[in-house]
């Protein structure tokens, strides 16, 4: 396995700051928690894992530096629970860990340098652990879309899925349930979207 300095620089430049704060110092000790469970010492490399995050914070961007994950290659996956915790799946495996930050750990301050702090801490002081079992469907597995489909409403492709079923038509969640965006009508007819 790589070196704590190695993975700690590796998700310093996926972060894309020069600051090192505590949430990323904690992620990449948990990413390498994680795979160090599951028996992975070159997670860069090894294809078949696929990590669930619970949150979309700075620890995010280090379990994806770490274990070599990202959404584009569908290895990365977010699940929005807050929560400062990952979930580990080994798919040629299928064994599964999920990994937690302890409530009772101190939280560092703005003003500690975040690897000092961190450094005489054991991942057993740090964390919790348990094996877990994770169904992975085909359609959310990396690789090539399984499925496309075209909504019946807005005529968006949809792949791997995600679309809904909605009184025997096929639409995207946008049309079946209200996207998160809205519309500007000036800015579409400036995109040539009527």
């Amino acid at each position: 396995m790589r070196s704590l300095q190695h993975d700690v620089e590796a998700a310093r430049r996926v972060h894309g700051g020069r600051h090192l704060c505590h949430g990323m110092v904690l992620g990449v000790r948990l990413a390498r928690l994680g795979c160090r469970l599951l028996g992975i010492d070159d997670p860069g490399s090894y294809r078949d894992l696929v990590v669930y995050t619970e949150t979309d914070r700075c620890a995010a961007d280090a379990v994806s530096a770490v274990a070599g994950v990202t959404l584009g290659r569908r290895r990365l996956k977010w699940v929005d629970y807050g929560k400062f915790a990952a979930t580990f799946v080994d798919l040629a495996t299928e064994r599964a860990v999920r990994v937690w930050a302890r409530p009772d750990v101190p939280h560092g301050r703005p003003d500690q340098d975040a690897e000092e702090v961190w450094r005489g801490f054991t991942d057993e002081r740090l964390f919790y652990w348990q094996w877990v079992h994770v169904e992975v469907p085909d359609c959310d597995r990396p690789g090539r879309p399984i499925e496309k489909v075209w909504c019946e409403d807005c005529g968006e492709e949809v792949r791997d899925s995600r679309h809904v079923g909605v009184e025997g038509r096929r639409l995207c969640r946008a049309c079946a349930h209200g996207p998160y965006y809205e519309v500007l009508a000036a800015q579409s007819d400036e995109a040539g979207v009527a």
